[in-house]
């Protein structure tokens, strides 16, 4: 029973710990995760943005030589402009364009037609004034495109620096929760200890004082222990042991009591006769003083039987004292006092006389 108590307070204890600890580790990857999230959006922003920037410069670069007057490859500008147009278009899909960015974009996208038609004028056009004309306005547009590109750059940033801030309270949150979570945890760990703890000290406490009680001979102590578990059984152990030692000892004293009485018979009717014997040779020695003093013997001697058998009647308690090496005899002076003395540590329990004994004795 207490082995159960104990592994039911012992398992849930560490199914709790294992529960706040899950809980903790899943809240920290989603903070990882967020940090992830943010961190990779804010890069692939930065780098689009900064890819529509080179590839504008690219194009401006193709229209200054035009401008100039120089040689050029057309196709390559119309190539690169067809890249610029597909990396617009992809960099629609990201979140901050339709969160913080949808007006510059829609600028962006109101911005590539013009920019488009200018250079495809200017690809298919044959007099030169018309050609630096279009590249003219061409470069125009591409300079209002890197604004909005750069608007767009700005806007990603910022977004991706709004987001990290939200993740960080979130995580300053988080580790406030688990830190509340485990002190809670730990609390209650310590009071399952400390049950835990009184369930086990608590009454072996009371099994040592009873132990100490036993060896004092003190055999009508009990012990109260009522948990319903093992050591409830070993209190009603020790219990029955105590009862069976007080009921030894009461059978120890009652048969010297027996044995007392029958020797008080016994030695009466001696002491009777003997008592009777001396009258007779005091009334014929008629006073001599030779005769005296024996008889005073005889007399102090039958006294002193008289007590002896007297003591065993109102004996207490069983008190034991060496005779000679190896052979022990009854202290009776000890034996009929109420307890030990002061320092003594005695052979055996004092145990009360019936009260049957106590008028067999008088």
């Amino acid at each position: 029973m207490l082995r159960r108590k104990l592994l039911l307070m012992l398992g849930s204890l560490v199914a709790l710990l294992l529960a706040a600890a899950v809980c903790a580790l899943l809240l920290l990857q989603d903070v990882l995760e967020d940090l992830n999230h943010v961190s990779s959006a804010a890069l692939t922003g930065t780098t689009r943005t900064s890819v529509l920037g080179a590839t504008i410069t690219t194009i401006e670069a193709e229209l200054n030589e035009i401008h100039l007057e120089r040689e050029t490859h057309l196709d390559r500008l119309i190539d690169t402009v067809e890249t610029l147009n597909e990396q617009v278009r992809d960099l629609g899909q990201f979140f901050f364009i339709k969160e913080d960015g949808a007006s510059n974009y829609q600028r962006l996208l109101e911005f590539m037609p013009i920019f488009v038609r200018h250079v495809g004028d200017l690809a298919t056009t044959r007099d030169p004034e018309l050609a630096a004309a279009h590249a003219d306005l061409a470069l125009e547009a591409s300079v209002a495109l890197r604004k909005e590109i750069a608007a767009l750059g700005n806007i990603s940033q910022a977004h991706a620096e709004r987001e990290q801030q939200q993740v960080n309270v979130k995580f300053r949150w988080m580790v406030l929760g688990v830190a509340i979570v485990f002190l809670l945890v730990i609390n209650i760990s310590i009071m399952v200890l400390l049950r835990a703890a009184t369930m086990i000290l608590k009454p072996v406490d009371r099994l040592v004082e009873a132990s100490r009680r036993l060896a004092q001979e003190e055999f009508d102590y009990r012990v109260d222990v009522v948990q319903h578990d093992e050591f409830d059984e070993l209190a009603r152990a020790y219990n029955g042991l105590a009862e069976q030692l007080q009921l030894n000892e009461h059978r120890k004293i009652e048969t010297l009591h027996h044995v007392a009485r029958t020797l008080n018979h016994e030695l009466n009717n001696a002491a009777s006769i003997i008592e009777l014997q001396l009258k007779l040779l005091a009334r014929n020695s008629q006073g001599e003083q030779s005769m005296a003093k024996p008889l005073g013997q005889i007399h102090e001697t039958l006294k002193r039987m008289s007590d002896t058998v007297n003591a065993l009647k109102r004996i207490r308690r069983i008190v034991l004292t060496d005779y000679l090496e190896g052979v022990k005899m009854l202290d009776l002076k000890r034996s009929v006092e109420e307890g030990p003395r002061p320092g003594e540590s005695p052979s055996q329990t004092m145990v009360e006389k019936n009260p049957d004994d106590r008028t067999a004795g008088a």
